[in-house]
């Protein structure tokens, strides 16, 4: 699978997808930035210090959902 394929950008057709990703690798070959695919499957369940899948929901912060590791404590 292409890079240019996991692009989506809402509103925006194929067309425009590939034709932005080309003008950024384009610039990241001119020295002037770096291009990163991320791979965003689980991020938001993964603790980032640890690498693992430990974060859980905080009861006691009311409204928005605020997760936080269960090892380490960090909120997220």
């Amino acid at each position: 699978m292409e890079p240019t394929n996991l692009v989506r950008l809402k509103g925006l057709g194929c067309e425009v997808n590939g034709m932005f990703y080309q003008a950024l690798k384009k610039r990241e070959r001119a020295g002037d930035l770096m291009v990163v695919t991320i791979d965003e499957y689980l991020t938001s369940q993964v603790c980032s210090k640890r690498s693992t899948r430990t974060l859980e929901k905080v009861s006691h912060i009311v409204g928005f959902s605020v997760l936080a590791c269960t090892v380490c404590h960090t909120p997220w």
